[in-house]
């Protein structure tokens, strides 16, 4: 009797992870393939899908250790319908992921991909890629990484999507949930990337995740995303004309946006909150650095550091309308210079915030209108080197219950110049 039981489970076994591969892929090479729904699951090592596969809500494990499970590189095609899991979440950036996805107009829909230990996508050498409406979950490294590594790209769509990384360990789990990258000579151009949900561990150990990272795709809108946890929620690093709007991002450990060496782009009605770090970011370091960027009705609250922070080589920033409720400062300006406020709405907690901190400024920093409540110090000057602050202007804001209007830090050779108003 023991080893008629042992026989049925060998058998069982045997059954359930059978290699289908070599049945579908005779099937997809003859054409476009619907398949019968309710099949029990595929075992598959390496489909190539030289024509569309509709699975039809079939479940398919890929039993190979390394490479990936789809393999796309044919213009045009769609792989729809499908779950598909792999062996494990362990982070193996070389082991194995769920679809290839490099053909011009390739799309991937209505696709769950789980238990990967490299990516659930991989790829980016197609024009006018489309991910939609598909969900990713415990990947090892990284859920979808599309760069170019040859040619210059067309950006396509990234939407509806759930990137949900949220069981992975904090301590280990090593990149974005979703990488869009071209290079300094091969840009990936016009990604549109909205109604995409992420979720990352909170207070993760690696700075490197994200929640989205945008790299050499100039000419790119994100809208209407919502990011949880990570160390970054959105992050946009060496991208001209990139508008960011309508997302709402909670819960990072660094910052809620982040834009780096990116110049002529557009922050707008944005919400930003319970951060560990800042709202937004804006950094540049020379030879790149970040101008002409506009932040416009953001709203900023509950933020342990900065509402926004300009960092070094950025210059002739633009913020309009916004809300930012701080403890800390308002607005931190450390080494940049050239920021023009408008309508804007600082609130503060009293002793301990600012209102407007110049941190080695040159100043060129106007703001009209709006308001600015309850801060220790509306304006505060430090500086620590051969600097001189000048050209700041503060016209026609309303203030309450301000204790100081402004003060100062100044030593190793800095000054402050004669045009400092407050009126």
């Amino acid at each position: 009797m023991k080893k008629l039981l042992t026989l049925i489970i060998l058998f069982i076994t045997a059954t359930a992870y059978a290699d289908d591969t070599l049945e579908l892929q005779a099937m997809i090479d003859a054409g476009k393939v619907k398949l019968p729904a309710h099949h029990a699951p595929y075992s598959i090592t390496s489909l190539i899908l030289r024509h569309s596969l509709n699975a039809n809500g079939n479940v398919f494990r890929c039993i190979m250790p390394s490479g990936e499970g789809f393999i796309m590189k044919k213009k045009g095609i769609k792989l729809s319908n499908a779950e598909i899991y792999g062996g494990d979440d362990a982070t193996n950036p070389s082991g194995a992921s769920g679809v290839q996805l490099n053909g011009d107009s390739d799309t991937v829909e209505n696709v769950y991909i789980h238990k990967f230990s490299a990516y659930a996508i991989i790829g980016g050498n197609g024009d006018n890629t489309v991910v939609r409406n598909c969900k990713f979950a415990d990947i090892g490294y990284s859920c979808m990484f599309l760069v170019t590594s040859n040619h210059p790209v067309k950006g396509g769509i990234v939407s509806g999507n759930t990137f949900d990384q949220s069981m992975m360990n904090p301590g280990t789990i090593p990149q974005p949930a979703l990488m869009l990258r071209g290079s300094k000579i091969n840009t990936s151009t016009g990604w549109k990337v909205y109604n995409n949900t992420f979720i990352m561990p909170f207070s993760p150990k690696e700075l490197s995740a994200e929640c989205f990272e945008l790299r050499y795709a100039p000419y790119s809108v994100i809208h209407h995303n919502t990011c949880t946890g990570g160390t970054i929620g959105i992050s946009v690093v060496r991208n001209d004309y990139v508008k960011t709007y309508s997302n709402k991002c909670y819960k990072q450990r660094e910052e809620g946006i982040e834009y780096a060496d990116s110049n002529n782009g557009m922050i707008k009605d944005n919400i930003i909150s319970d951060q560990d770090g800042l709202g937004v970011l804006i950094d540049g370091f020379e030879p790149w650095g970040s101008r002409f960027d506009t932040l416009l009705n953001n709203n900023i609250s509950k933020c342990k550091s900065f509402g926004i922070q300009l960092y070094k080589d950025v210059y002739d920033t633009h913020i309009r309308n916004c809300s930012i409720t701080t403890k800390n400062k308002a607005l931190n300006v450390q080494g940049a210079h050239g920021v023009t406020i408008q309508d804007c709405t600082f609130t503060g907690s009293g002793y301990g915030s600012t209102a407007i901190f110049l941190d080695n400024s040159k100043g060129k920093v106007t703001m009209k209108g709006g308001s600015m409540s309850g801060f220790e110090h509306k304006l505060f000057i430090y500086a620590n080197k051969q600097v001189t602050t000048d050209d700041v202007d503060i016209d026609g804001v309303k203030g309450n219950n301000n204790i100081r209007e402004s003060d100062k830090s100044i030593s190793g050779g800095a000054a402050v110049g004669a045009h400092i108003r407050i009126r």
